[in-house]
């Protein structure tokens, strides 16, 4: 079966924190992919970031934190809903927000580029 989810652990205010991502789904991966034209050659996943204009920026990242939850004592909690925090811890975090939207395209395109022979682009650590 298709695993379209993945755990990790970030830091945040100095204790590791469990996030959850759910692939995006086809058309969100489309659009992803689109954006991805815009790297120069060459280009890592980071470079996204200072390609996009502020608004597909925004887009993007709201996407990918649409996909993402965080673990708290009661449960999974959305990161974002309907462009919307959900866990408003994290809006005033741009790092851990940049890697959790850099790990959800890397985690998103993973299937498209291993089956073309080529690798994602690899990620870069937030701080």
């Amino acid at each position: 079966m298709r695993q379209i989810t993945k755990t990790l652990s970030i830091p945040v205010d100095g204790k590791s924190m469990d996030f959850r991502l759910t692939k995006l789904d086809a058309f969100s991966g489309v659009t992803l992919l689109r954006m991805m034209t815009r790297l120069p050659e060459g280009g890592e996943v980071m470079d996204l970031v200072s390609a996009l204009s502020d608004s597909d920026l925004r887009s993007l990242m709201t996407t990918c934190l649409q996909h993402a939850e965080v673990l708290l004592p009661a449960g999974w909690n959305p990161v974002m809903t309907q462009g919307e925090w959900s866990y408003p811890e994290l809006k005033y975090e741009p790092g851990i927000c940049l890697k959790l939207t850099i790990e959800e395209v890397v985690w998103t395109l993973e299937g498209f580029f291993s089956e073309g022979g080529s690798k994602p682009p690899p990620v870069i650590q937030a701080s």
